[in-house]
């Protein structure tokens, strides 16, 4: 049994589409995998950070004081107080291992991260120099939630892509039917013709080229009609009636040649048509996997994610000493730029997550840094829970200040990606300052700078 045109149209979109949703999903299901491994690596990064100054910061404090204590119960100690948290710390000098809470042996090359199965699970164990090189640390935390992710993210998609392709096959099938069925008509008229009857005319609704297609072929139909009457009315003897009759078929035969040509015209057509509308459909599968470029992912966009998602550890937090601590680390930043950056804070407890308020003020004060041209000025400053970070930079207009926290949102459009960023990085402290209870507010003029002030409702 020979196939249709457009069941032949049919199959042949039907696949192209589901060969291009499964790469599509394929392709993002890969891509969002590999942005939540980047998403963990850089959150359990900035864990391992905070781990190892913590840890620089109790040595330093234990060897200025000239206490009889030694960095190996310094090292038992942050050992046994983050076991209890499920992760695993080892202190090596030299090569030689001073202490471990490992339950096994580890491999790994100084200053490297690496994913491991490490007591049967997946772990991320990241090796750096600390006090200045005199020691390595060695810090492991599980991670096999990932591959779980990972399973339920391709059966989520999977069963996306299931559901999607049977739409579509049950829509393409009924359009696709529906849009052939003036032609399958017109063939159907045209076999009662072939068969003899002209008395059969093709339905004329609608204003598209089928229509017009059905005018022309009635038209047609009309004057053989009116031929065939004509030579009938003409016909009195049997030699003018048979000669007439004879017209009659040579005319017929010449006249089934127009719609027959135009048949086989618009059919081209309609092939041009249906690929206009398999290139719609396609489009349309496109835009639904993108909204999510955006979703779409940026590792700040993750932790974004990732504190939305998780419950957040809060604990009664110094703001003026994290303050402190984000001037300290950007200075030679703002040295670069030649910035002069100043820090006046008193000592404020807060509820919060010091690493998260440590990611806020940072990503602030580098935006201030930023703002400012050589011999600029930040100041950070904080009193009565409220912490403001205030610079004499470019500042911004309001309109810009109304789009300031959306995401891809930069108040600079000349800027590049990689010097101006994505544009998350407020978004992102949004996030944070949002998951604090706590209110960001935003000041600023053009061409006189901008002030930031944190309030925090949970201060003491």
């Amino acid at each position: 049994m020979k196939m249709r045109f457009w069941q032949k149209t049919y199959i042949f979109t039907l696949v192209l589409f589901l060969i291009c949703l499964n790469v599509g999903i394929l392709s993002l299901t890969v891509y969002t995998y590999q942005k939540n491994v980047e998403a963990t690596e850089t959150a359990i990064t900035a864990e391992q950070y905070y781990v190892a100054m913590s840890f620089e910061r109790d040595y330093k404090d234990m060897t200025e004081s000239n206490s009889y204590s030694s960095p190996s119960l310094l090292m038992q100690s942050f050992g046994t107080y983050y076991a209890n948290k499920g992760l695993y710390l080892a202190f090596e000098e030299k090569g030689e291992v001073i202490y471990s809470n490992f339950a096994n042996e580890y491999d790994i090359d100084k200053n490297a991260l690496l994913h491991t199965d490490y007591d049967g699970k997946r772990h991320i164990v990241i090796s750096s120099e600390i006090c200045d090189g005199k020691y390595e640390m060695i810090f492991a935390k599980n991670v096999e939630s990932l591959d779980s992710e990972f399973q339920a993210l391709m059966l989520t998609y999977a069963f996306t892509a299931i559901g999607v392709s049977l739409l579509l096959a049950v829509c393409l099938y009924f359009i696709l039917k529906k849009l052939s069925g003036p032609l399958e008509k017109l063939r159907k008229t045209t076999e009662v013709i072939e068969a003899g009857d002209f008395s059969v005319t093709v339905e004329e609704k609608g204003n598209d080229e089928f229509t017009l297609l059905a005018k022309s072929f009635n038209a047609m139909l009309a004057k053989i009609n009116e031929q065939m009457a004509a030579l009938e009315r003409e016909a009195q003897a049997k030699m003018i009636e048979a000669e007439r009759k004879q017209m009659l078929v040579d005319n017929m035969a010449h006249e089934l040649r127009t719609p027959l040509t135009s048949i086989h015209g618009y059919a081209e057509f309609i092939e041009k048509a249906n690929t206009t509308e398999e290139r719609r459909l396609i489009a349309a599968k496109y835009i639904m996997s993108e909204s999510e470029r955006l979703q779409k992912i940026s590792e700040i966009l993750l932790d974004g994610a990732f504190i939305r998602e998780n419950e957040i550890e809060m604990a009664d937090t110094d703001l003026g000493a994290v303050l402190t601590d984000v001037a300290e680390k950007l200075q030679m930043k703002a040295e670069k730029a030649d910035v002069e950056i100043t820090c006046d804070t008193a000592p404020v407890t807060v509820k919060g997550n010091e690493t998260l308020l440590s990611m806020l003020f940072y990503n602030l004060t580098e935006n201030a840094i930023k703002a400012c041209s050589a011999g600029g000025k930040v100041k950070i400053s904080c009193s009565e829970g409220q912490a403001i970070i205030e610079d004499n930079g470019k500042g911004m207009t309001k309109e810009q200040l109304l789009h300031i926290t959306e995401p891809f949102y930069r108040t600079d459009k000349s800027r590049s990606r990689a010097e101006g960023g994505a544009g998350l990085g407020l978004a992102l402290c949004k996030q944070i300052v949002h998951t604090h209870g706590a209110e960001m507010r935003f000041e600023s003029e053009p061409h006189k700078g901008t002030k930031i002030f944190v309030t925090f409702t949970s201060w003491q």
